[in-house]
């Protein structure tokens, strides 16, 4: 089931008119000026239309985001033949109802002008019925450069004072002056993907008869009032052709709640204003006959259907949607230094556990693909994430985005589509942005997943850090509020009563709106929301990492699988870390040197002749050390939830590590990869994430701290940690410490247990106190009162790994499949036993080109023997597994012999693909 909103009801299905007609599939396209025809597919854009149609060579192979750039400074064209009735022609108005057009568009009806667009998060309405005639007609579309247009807003404004930055940073190979434009933002290039400045038809197309007016949307806000919810449905009306007057048709709205409810309402004078009007219905439904929603890892995700009919004269629209129960407080508590920062949800705190979201593709005419928003949706869920931000520089996300969020529990943290820029403040601007809020916040608040707004990514910390040089002039400053306050925030807080707003991310939130919005560092610890970023230092030390009251950015880069990396090219000469496609597929300036040197860090980068080889080992070391690296930072928040430190520092409630996805194949932040492999990373998150784990801290000092950290709403009794202390010269256990009858209080962090660790060490047998260190690690390890093992393992590196003398890589592998009947050749589900006789590390085994999900993957075999689940998402025989399985681990890399076939694995299937 899904669920919906204490504070929202969502629309899981569409309106459904008896007589409206999509006018999405197969359209004509034409590049302007040009001989160049094609045919298109509608929703769609025009770099997947050529495309498909072979004129332009495929989109994310190679350098073809530059090679065909130039797509991006024509005007392109669509048409479309529309054979009408007399059922539309005898209608009094025929609507014309265009659900998101990129960008800037004229929009004919047999060659006569009905209107113009210029937002690309807009739905637009146009009235053609005086421009029809019964029979055939043409529609026809034209799309003008964004990218000139951009210019051209750029030079207009210049005139009166420049708004920054003029373009990206070089390193993103991409185009200028996107903030003048309400597009999306990433689609001019970003540190993390390409530029493709895309236009075309993103959304369906619909053609509906009108008698009087129509329905725009349906919204609900969701309040708690003593034993009772109180829902507020609303409908939104446009007419044609009736600026201030009164439809004196009876108007029927008809609620059928599905378990809960009827109710039916009759309005008789539906009053217009400005072409709009609205009508609203409200229920109140017994909070003890209704069951809530929570976040992922909290309860279940209950979800009422609403059936919402609205009937005026002969007109019929209906919406189905779905409804969650639940209240959302974003509490800002005055402390001893500073405000408390976090998401109370039905009056539970909720330590927020998640990722940041780009758009799911470049292309937006992809971002409503369910196959591949369920997957990354479920790959959120299935490791523990209960929140994802959506972040500012990309789309308001699809209706089946915010309803997947809905049915699995992930709580949306969502910003305005404003990130990284200055914006400018012009009368023209600031409407169109009033529109986007409007439209957008009417079709989303439903949703029991949004449980924030935020006007935009980081323009606060630009300003108030002078990114751009705009710092110390007061008329950036003036822009800032008049932009995001008074205009995206006065809106926000007029349209939901229900939802919390934040102005920025980062931002100090209570205390940033008291010192007017740009007098504060928003990357204060001790107020709202930190991002943070520092790759010069040693990322597996946990004391380089703020204590922060909610850090909803931080993260470190690793290249995506080789397989995924493949999929780009088709020369093997590209396969070296230093080559031209290399580099140009990583966007973050200096983005290798940062990874090189954090890998340094901790660990040997071998060296080797075999360039195909050398880009295996690096892609491999950049996954173990973004995902230790994240693991330290990720557990350094979590073991904050309930305490303080000396300064009043902590009562950390939130980690949205950056970032989730990938846009295509290139070295990320991202924990899935383009091609959906789960990165090393995204394994460890599963582990980091769980409601339960055991994690250290080993301060400047070298004392460790040992905590416990429980998410569970549960005191947890009689646990007991084991602390495993392993030699690497005889690579077996050699010390075992108990720690019993520890027990935990229900959403606790609690710290267990303090010692020195060369102490620790010398007594457990490592050698002298002055080199203890240098030969052992720990593992950790939380087990019940039955002795059952509750928590994920984790692990103590006392010393650089670079640095200690690490057993050899033999390990064995068998596969065999699961126990199916012998009829059944093809399986979907595999057991993997890996044996090593000696300690083997960040063990990681990947298997070619076929997709699928291991059921733990880098991770340490410390007892000789784990068994490991393979599940793919088609059949496929054991051979196919067994003639494509690459096994890793840190000894291996280093051991020539055994890193052969592995190469050979990859040269074959690179030949396979056509190099």
């Amino acid at each position: 089931m899904y669920c919906i909103n204490v504070l929202t009801i969502y629309f899981l299905m569409c309106i459904h008119h008896a007589i409206s007609i999509s006018l999405n599939g197969k359209w004509k396209g034409y590049v302007v000026s040009t001989d160049i025809k094609f045919s298109a597919e509608i929703p769609g854009g025009i770099y997947s239309d050529l495309e498909r149609a072979e004129l332009i060579e495929k989109n994310l192979i190679g350098f073809n985001d530059v090679n065909n750039r130039w797509i991006a400074n024509k005007s392109i064209a669509y048409t479309k033949s529309i054979e009408v009735n007399n059922t539309f022609f005898e209608a009094p108005y025929v609507v014309l109802i265009l659900y998101g057009l990129d960008t800037f568009a004229t929009v004919y009806i047999n060659n006569e002008e009905v209107g113009k667009t210029s937002n690309m998060f807009l739905k637009y309405n146009f009235d053609i019925k005086q421009k029809l005639k019964l029979g055939n007609n043409e529609l026809k579309i034209v799309f003008e450069s964004s990218v000139k247009v951009a210019e051209n807003l750029y030079d207009i404004q210049s005139l009166e004072y420049v708004v920054p930055p003029k373009c990206v940073p070089k390193e993103y190979n991409g185009e200028c002056h996107v903030n003048h434009i309400r597009k999306m933002q990433a689609s001019y290039g970003w540190d993390w993907g390409p530029a493709f400045p895309s236009m075309g038809i993103w959304k369906e197309v619909e053609l509906q008869p009108v008698q009087n007016a129509l329905v725009s949307e349906v919204t609900t806000d969701v309040h708690k009032k003593s034993n009772l919810w109180q829902i507020v449905i609303t409908v939104f009306f446009e007419t044609f052709g009736k600026k201030n007057t009164v439809i004196d048709k009876p108007t029927h709205i008809i609620c059928k709640f599905e378990e809960l409810f009827l109710n039916d309402s009759l309005f008789t004078n539906l009053k217009v204003r400005n072409n709009l009007a609205k009508a609203t219905v409200i229920l109140d439904i017994p909070d003890d006959k209704v069951q809530r929603w929570w976040p992922n890892g909290y309860g279940e995700q209950k979800l009422y259907l609403l059936d919402v009919k609205i009937i005026i004269d002969t007109d019929v629209t209906e919406r189905k949607i779905k409804v969650g129960f639940r209240t959302v407080e974003l509490v800002q508590d005055r402390l001893e230094k500073g405000m408390s920062f976090y998401f109370k949800i039905n009056n539970i705190p909720i330590f927020a556990k998640g990722s940041n979201w780009i758009p799911s593709s470049v292309f937006p005419e992809n971002l409503s693909r369910k196959e591949t928003l369920q997957y990354l949706l479920k790959s959120s869920k299935d490791t523990h994430m209960n929140m994802l931000r959506v972040w500012g520089g990309g789309v308001y996300e699809s209706d089946l985005f915010y309803s997947l969020a809905d049915e699995y529990g992930i709580m949306i943290w969502q910003d305005f589509m404003f990130a990284c820029n200055m914006y400018p403040t012009t009368k023209k601007f600031l409407d169109n942005v009033k529109e986007e809020v409007r439209q957008n916040m009417r079709r989303l608040k439903h949703h029991p997943s949004i449980v924030l707004w935020a006007g935009n990514n980081e323009n606060e910390a630009a300003l108030y850090g002078n990114w751009y040089g705009t710092g110390s002039a007061q008329i950036y400053k003036d822009d800032y509020v008049k932009l995001y306050v008074d205009t995206i925030k006065n809106e926000a807080t007029i349209i939901d009563l229900t939802n919390p707003f934040v102005v920025s991310s980062p931002s100090n939130g209570l205390y940033s709106e008291e010192k007017n919005y740009t007098g504060s560092n928003p990357y204060s610890n001790i107020y709202g929301d930190v991002h943070y970023y520092n790759y010069l230092r040693d990322s597996w030390d946990i004391n380089q990492y703020p204590v922060t009251r909610f850090a909803s950015e931080y993260g470190f880069q690793a290249l995506p699988s080789i397989y995924t990396i493949m999929q780009a090219t088709k020369n093997i000469s590209d396969l070296q870390l230093d080559s031209s496609f290399m580099k140009h597929r990583q966007h973050l300036p200096q983005g290798y040197n940062f990874m090189k040197l954090l890998i340094s860090k901790n660990l040997e980068i071998p060296k080797s002749n075999n360039t195909i080889r050398e880009l295996m080992d690096y892609i491999y070391l950049s996954q173990v050390t973004q995902a230790v690296s994240m693991r330290i930072q990720t557990e350094s928040y979590r073991q904050m939830k309930s305490l303080f430190n000396e300064v009043g520092e902590g009562m950390t409630m939130g980690a949205l590590y950056w970032q989730l996805n990938d846009v295509w194949q290139a070295p990320s932040w991202s924990s899935i990869d383009f091609s959906g492999r789960w990165k090393m990373l995204h394994y460890y998150v599963k582990d980091f994430f769980s409601p339960i784990i055991i994690t250290s801290r080993l301060t400047k000092a070298n004392e460790l701290l040992l905590y416990v950290v429980s998410d569970v709403l549960k005191t947890l009794e009689n646990l007991t940690i084991e602390i495993i202390v392993y030699e690497w010269k005889s690579a077996k256990s050699i010390h075992t410490t108990e720690l019993t009858n520890i027990t935990v209080k229900p959403n606790e962090s609690r710290l267990i247990r303090q010692y020195w660790l060369d102490v620790f060490l010398e007594r457990a047998g490592c050698g002298s106190l002055a080199t203890a260190k240098e030969n052992c690690m720990l593992e950790l390890i939380l087990k019940d009162a039955k002795s059952n093992k509750i928590a994920p393992s984790n692990y103590v590196y006392p010393y650089p790994l670079k640095k200690v003398a690490l057993p050899d890589g033999s390990i064995k592998i068998k596969v065999k499949p699961e126990a199916v009947p012998s009829r059944l050749q093809n399986q979907t589900d595999f057991q993997i036993e890996v044996t090593a006789e000696k300690l083997a590390l960040f063990v990681w085994l990947e298997v070619g080109n076929i997709n699928g999900r291991f059921s733990e993957n880098g991770f340490h075999l410390l007892q000789g023997k784990k068994n490991i689940t393979f599940h793919t998402s088609q059949p496929i025989a054991v051979k196919d597994i067994t003639n494509n399985l690459i096994v890793t681990s840190l000894s291996r890399i280093y051991d020539n012999n055994l890193r052969i076939s592995d190469v050979q694995i990859v040269i074959k299937e690179l030949n396979n693909n056509g190099a």
